[in-house]
């Protein structure tokens, strides 16, 4: 069997045009997308298809002015794909392709996934919309996807511009992650202070949570995005929960900060348990 891994989605437009899909896929009107749309109906950077591990794909508006719509449904949040969907942009439309592989395909690469996979320090950030339901239910019908868009565009091009990578979306926020190489923690300070900033002066309120921990990480190169796996992606998720259940805008890991040390100040320091973990743990406010 060729040792290249067979292409695992692509966008097919009502001409029959393939477009697959590596990592982001972007579809806009600027020169410079995956897939230029010349059309005054169509913003700049409209939206994105989002590769995350090897076999999930999701679409994200990235709060355009005319809307993406999924099967007939103005997307209002990221939304995961499934093979033939319709993805409906202004007058284009796309069909999203993701066809079962062959029980032999599958297996070969999972054990090349399992072969590849590496434990390494990653700096592990979690952020998300306060109350989402809530707030999208208050707003116009079209005014809360642009909204939601805006954000999640806005807060990918903060952690592309600090080196870091978003992993993997998650219907009112995303997981990101750098790792650990010289100066990453410096990158990571920057980044926070950015996401501080927004959340000071824009809609949505949301939350930011940081963690630092050895994660495996490997598999899916050919997607141009690794897997993240571990009880450190865990933790962070609880983080998050946690921030959730005392109102904290922005809380640290004591891992965290050990490593950031006074790049990004710390706050208030408080003691919690952790759901599925044992004992207590220590977090800041920043």
């Amino acid at each position: 069997m060729d040792a290249q891994l067979p292409i695992a989605a692509w966008l097919e437009s009502a001409s029959g045009q393939q477009t697959v899909i590596r990592g982001t896929c972007v579809l806009g009107r600027a020169s410079g997308s995956t897939l230029t749309l010349p059309s005054d109906r169509v913003s700049r950077r409209h939206a994105m298809v989002h590769a995350q591990g090897e076999e999930e794909f999701w679409l994200v508006d990235l709060g355009s002015a005319n809307g993406t719509y999924l099967n007939g449904r103005r997307v209002s949040q990221p939304c995961r794909l499934t093979d033939k969907d319709q993805i409906n942009i202004a007058d284009y439309c796309f069909t999203f392709r993701q066809p079962s592989q062959r029980a032999t395909e599958t297996q070969t690469r999972t054990e090349k996934t399992i072969q590849e996979i590496k434990s390494l320090n990653c700096w592990l950030l979690v952020a998300d919309i306060e109350s989402s339901t809530q707030f999208t239910q208050r707003l116009p019908t079209d005014e809360a996807p642009r909204i939601t868009g805006r954000w999640l565009a806005g807060c990918k091009q903060i952690i592309d511009d600090h080196g870091g990578t978003i992993n993997k979306f998650l219907g009112d926020g995303f997981l990101a992650y750098w790792l650990e190489r010289e100066n990453t923690a410096a990158s990571v300070a920057k980044a926070l202070a950015v996401l501080r900033q927004h959340q000071e002066k824009e809609r949505p309120r949301f939350r930011v949570v940081l963690h630092y921990g050895k994660v495996c990480v490997g598999g899916a190169a050919s997607l141009g995005e690794e897997s993240l796996l571990g009880s450190e992606v865990n933790f962070v998720f609880r983080m998050e929960k946690l921030a959730s259940s005392i109102a904290a805008p922005r809380l640290m890991s004591e891992a965290a900060k050990e490593r950031i040390k006074s790049r990004c100040p710390a706050g208030e320091q408080t003691k919690h348990p952790l759901a599925g973990f044992a004992g207590e743990f220590v977090f800041f406010a920043f």
